[in-house]
């Protein structure tokens, strides 16, 4: 079984503050997923089943290639918020 500091860790890795109750509660539930893993690790595979060819009738995409863009200001111009001719973004995650 994960020990308390190890699913401590986990949650500070997370940003996640955990009661007590939380605590136990992952203690178990991430050791049922880690049994789990290596119950599916004893599973026998064979290198067989790979694909180790590309089919002949395998569809072909156009050449990956860098091409500039040209309608810049169209693109801003639909922005719903424009800072220094950029988009402006919502903050998304906060460091402490």
């Amino acid at each position: 079984m994960l020990s308390r500091e190890e699913v401590l860790k986990i949650a500070k890795l997370a940003r996640l503050t955990l009661t007590e109750e939380e605590i136990g509660f992952y203690q178990r539930q991430l050791t049922r997923v880690l049994d789990h893993i290596q119950d599916l690790n004893q599973v026998p595979t064979s290198k067989e089943g790979f694909v180790q060819h590309v089919p002949s009738d395998a569809q072909c995409f156009r050449e990956d290639r860098v091409e500039p863009f040209l309608n810049h200001d169209g693109l801003i111009n639909n922005a719903p918020v424009v800072e220094n001719n950029c988009f402006l973004l919502p903050t998304l995650v906060e460091h402490s």
